[in-house]
C-alpha cells in the first residue's frame, strides 16, 4: 500500500473514531448530568467543552498524520499563542470563572433550588436560593428578592452551607424557640 493510501485510512479511522469518541462521551455526560439533576444550560455548556477537547485532538492527529512541517507552522503558531496569551491575561478572570463551572458541575456541591449561604466575611456574606449556575457565575435570589450574580471562581474559594429543602434555617429555629417563651 502507498504512503498516501495509508494517510488517507488512518484520516478516515481518525474521523470515524472521533464521532464515536464524541458520541461516548455526551452520552456519558448527558447520563451524568441527568443522575445528578444538572439544567439543561450546564450541559450544553459542559458539552461544547468537550466538543473543543476533542476537535483540537483531532486536529492534532491530523497534523502528526500527514507529517505537517513544523518549521512553516512554528512561527504561525508562536504569533497566535502570543496573541492567545495576550488575551488570556487579559480575560484571566473570565479563564478562572470558565474552570470554576467545570469543577462545579463534576464536584457537584449545590444545584439549581438549593438554599445556600455562601460565607464571604459579615456583610458580603449572600443568602439565598439558587436561580441558575452559568459558565461564569452562580445566580442566587435573596429573601429580599434581589437577584445576585456570585462568581463561580469565588464559590470555589469560599466556605458554602447548603440548607435541606425540608430543613429549616439555623435562625428560624432559633427564633421559635425564642417565640416560644414569650
Amino acid at each position: 500500500m502507498e504512503p498516501i493510501n495509508i494517510k488517507i485510512l488512518v484520516t478516515g479511522v481518525i474521523i470515524v473514531l472521533s464521532f464515536i469518541g464524541q458520541s461516548i462521551v455526551k452520552k456519558y455526560l448527558a447520563r451524568y448530568a441527568d443522575n445528578k439533576g444538572f439544567s439543561v444550560h450546564r450541559k450544553v455548556y459542559v458539552g461544547n467543552f468537550f466538543g473543543f477537547l476533542m476537535s483540537m485532538l483531532i486536529i492534532v492527529g491530523l497534523i502528526i498524520t500527514w507529517e505537517v512541517s513544523f518549521q512553516g507552522i512554528a512561527v504561525y503558531l508562536a504569533s497566535i499563542f502570543t496573541l492567545l496569551g495576550v488575551a488570556f491575561v487579559a480575560s484571566w478572570s473570565m479563564l478562572s470563572n470558565i474552570t470554576a463551572s467545570l469543577i462545579l458541575f463534576f464536584a457537584y456541591p449545590f444545584k439549581i433550588g438549593d438554599y445556600v449561604r455562601i460565607q464571604d466575611g459579615g456583610d458580603n456574606s449572600v443568602e439565598g436560593t439558587i436561580i441558575n449556575i452559568t459558565l461564569f457565575n452562580i445566580r442566587i435570589i435573596t429573601e429580599d428578592d434581589v437577584e445576585v450574580s456570585y462568581p463561580n471562581n469565588l464559590a470555589l474559594q469560599k466556605p458554602i452551607k447548603r440548607y435541606r429543602k425540608n430543613a429549616r434555617k439555623q435562625k428560624d429555629i432559633i427564633e421559635d424557640n425564642l417565640n416560644r417563651f414569650e
